[in-house]
């Protein structure tokens, strides 16, 4: 627990992703450790690559985040973080050391539910640019007949 820069209890509510980077965003309900927003981003690497991890929408949840490394989110969150037992109360360890938590601050970033995949942007870019070079050179070729 001592690794992780915040901990808090919220629910994943939206995941976007690019295919190498999924960033869910999570609405806060209580902090033991940091000082996230009500509304706060983590991000981890896809497909379970360098200990990233997945988060099931609407699952509240205990979090064990750190500042970012490998993400663009607030926080990173990973798979390798710390292992437990079946049967251990991991939130009543969590409260021992931490006290019963607080309420996040208000804030954060609000879910837009939009979500835009890199390669496609990209490759939109390419073919309106492909199309209109192709049209100017048709004007041209009509124009100059």
């Amino acid at each position: 627990m001592s690794v992780s820069s915040t901990v808090f209890l919220g629910t994943p509510t939206e995941k976007t992703s690019d295919g190498f980077e999924d960033t869910y965003l999570f609405d806060v309900r209580r902090v033991y450790k940091g000082d996230p927003a009500s509304v706060t981003s983590v991000g981890t690497l896809a497909n379970g690559n360098g200990c990233g991890t997945s988060y099931v929408l609407g699952t509240e949840q205990l979090m064990f985040v750190s500042a970012p490394y490998d993400v663009d989110a607030e926080h990173e969150g990973y798979s390798c973080g710390p292992a437990t037992e079946a049967g251990f109360d991991i939130q009543a360890t969590v409260e021992s050391v931490y006290g019963a938590g607080y309420a996040p601050h208000a804030g954060g970033v609000p879910s837009v539910g939009v979500s835009v995949d890199r390669s496609a942007v990209i490759g939109g870019t390419v073919a309106v640019a492909l199309l209109a070079a192709l049209g100017w050179f048709g004007w041209k070729r009509r124009r100059a007949q």
